[in-house]
């Protein structure tokens, strides 16, 4: 009788002792997948909606000296999502400036007004994008210390050395592997074993703190002048006059 219910506690103990370990592991797992679903949106808000609008600034400015001025104004670094072959594309001018109202009585004014606006869309995408960004590496770092706290809870080696003191009946076996050999505790360890998610932000671009557009207006029109004079053409069909 005493051995029954001494066999019966150690079941219970494995029995909880797994439920708690898996239990927090999952939780933490579903963390992880809400984070990793979190990303790909972030890419795609970058690469689709920041890319286009840096690309419609490219072709509007033309010119690579007021494109590096452009940059430089607002605090790009490089050229992101530059293509030669993009600024000179009429077709894909078309297509950049497809949906873009414009306004004003003549073409300077209309084209100026464009370069403004376009800016102001970069502006406003960027600042989604850093603000989805802040949530992703706050989700990141919830992630890593939950990891943290976990390993500090559940020392799998220590568990299943605590697990090996107990009733070692085959039926018993396997809740936590605590009765597998040396090498296959050794491999269940290291499948079991939870990866921090680790530095983000190193991984993922990086966009600046844009200046607001009313604070550059005077100088995106100036850039916008200029623009004008050394490429009158390309201005006119812009603005389709």
């Amino acid at each position: 009788m005493e051995q029954d219910i001494g066999k019966a506690l150690a079941y219970q103990i494995k029995r909880e002792i797994a439920e708690r370990y898996f239990g927090y592991r999952k939780t933490i797992e579903e963390d992880r997948q809400a984070l990793e679903a979190m990303i790909p949106d972030l890419c795609f808000l970058y690469e689709q909606k920041i890319g286009r609008d840096m690309a419609r600034i490219y072709v509007l400015l033309q010119d690579l000296n007021l494109i590096d001025e452009f940059l430089r104004l607002t605090g790009w670094e490089g050229r992101p999502f530059f293509d030669q072959y993009t600024v000179e594309s009429g077709t894909i001018r078309e297509r950049l400036l497809k949906n873009m109202e414009l306004h004003g009585w003549l073409a300077h004014s209309k084209f100026a007004n464009l370069l403004l606006d376009s800016y102001e869309r970069l502006y406003l995408d960027t600042l989604e994008y850093r603000e989805k960004l802040d949530e992703v590496l706050d989700e990141a770092r919830v992630v890593d210390e939950e990891i943290r706290q976990f390993k500090e809870k559940f020392a799998l080696d220590e568990i299943m050395s605590f697990l090996n003191t107990l009733d070692r009946r085959d039926d018993l076996a396997g809740v936590l592997g605590e009765n597998l050999p040396a090498g296959r505790a050794e491999d269940l360890s290291s499948r079991l074993e939870l990866v921090p998610v680790g530095d983000l932000e190193k991984l993922l671009p990086k966009v600046p703190d844009l200046p607001a557009p009313d604070k550059i207006k005077s100088s995106l029109k100036d850039i916008a002048d200029r623009a004008v004079k050394s490429h009158k053409e390309e201005v006119l069909k812009a603005v389709g006059d």
